[in-house]
């Protein structure tokens, strides 16, 4: 077997075993808020607030294993630019101290009666610092997954060839709506599939924004109004799954280029787990 041809079939190799790896982290993605309320609906009805609640309930080592997992695997995703590794770095990290890093469990508060566990009576330093972090890692979790959700329907180098010249500050401005994704591409050489892709990439990543917004304004919704809905729950879990798709999309599970299509001019080296 000559090199070139030995060559090409670890590319190609590779490139399938990548594909595996985006598709497993869009099914946890999706699995992931599925599995803690099946899972916990089988030993109880009480629904926890929140995903990272379901630390507190027989769900935990679902939970916790799922981060640690996803984390690693998006820490290991080695993207096409600094940008992308950049943000799957840190959406790995965050994953993972999210998973470590337990939210603050319910307050019983002065209220008569029992105070049942995991629930206290009231916080202490420990449990209050992090569950700060953890909010804070969880929300700089999500943010990078919804930039890189963005980032998917990026076109490659061609879409900056307009912002070479001209003031400094458009250029920045281009620069970063290019990086988003919302470039176009000279010439646009895009197939009819990678369009349909880059609009559930955009879909997926305006959702992921918009579930982090209502989910902390439903923090500062009245009781009555709130009601006993789970609100901040279902923004988390709508996140995950959108964020999910927009994995799955890229790991060719959907929207796929049609034989005999020309390739869109996504960026054209093909990334490689780190250490590989």
């Amino acid at each position: 077997m000559s090199g070139k041809t030995e060559r090409l079939r670890h590319e190609y190799q590779l490139g399938i075993s990548y594909l595996v790896l985006r598709r497993v982290v869009g099914c946890i993605g999706i699995l992931l808020p599925l599995g803690l309320f099946a899972g916990n609906r089988v030993v109880t009805e009480i629904l926890p607030g929140s995903m990272s609640g379901y630390y507190y309930t027989d769900m935990r080592n679902l939970f916790v294993g799922a981060l640690c997992v996803l984390g690693v695997f998006l820490i290991c995703y080695d993207g096409f630019d600094a940008w992308d590794r950049a943000l799957t770095n840190v959406a790995g990290a965050g994953a993972t101290l999210v998973a470590f890093l337990p939210t603050k469990p319910a307050v019983c508060g002065t209220r008569a009666g029992p105070c049942l566990a995991p629930a206290v009576r009231a916080l202490s330093a420990e449990q209050t610092w992090v569950g700060n972090f953890h909010l804070i890692f969880a929300a700089v979790t999500f943010i990078a997954l919804g930039c890189m959700a963005f980032r998917f329907a990026r076109t490659g180098p061609a879409a900056y060839k307009a912002v070479s010249s001209g003031p400094a500050a458009p250029r920045v401005v281009k620069r970063a709506w290019n990086g988003l994704g919302f470039g176009r591409p000279v010439p646009d050489t895009r197939t009819a599939e990678k369009k349909k892709r880059n609009v559930v990439y955009r879909i997926c990543g305006a959702a992921i924004f918009a579930c982090i917004a209502l989910a902390a304004a439903s923090n500062l919704l009245p009781q009555p109004i709130r009601g006993d809905l789970p609100w901040l729950f279902i923004f988390e879990a709508l996140a995950d799954i959108a964020f999910g798709i927009s994995w799955l999309v890229k790991g060719d599970t959907f929207l796929k280029d049609r034989p005999g299509q020309s390739v869109s001019p996504e960026p054209a080296s093909i990334p490689v787990l780190h250490g590989a």
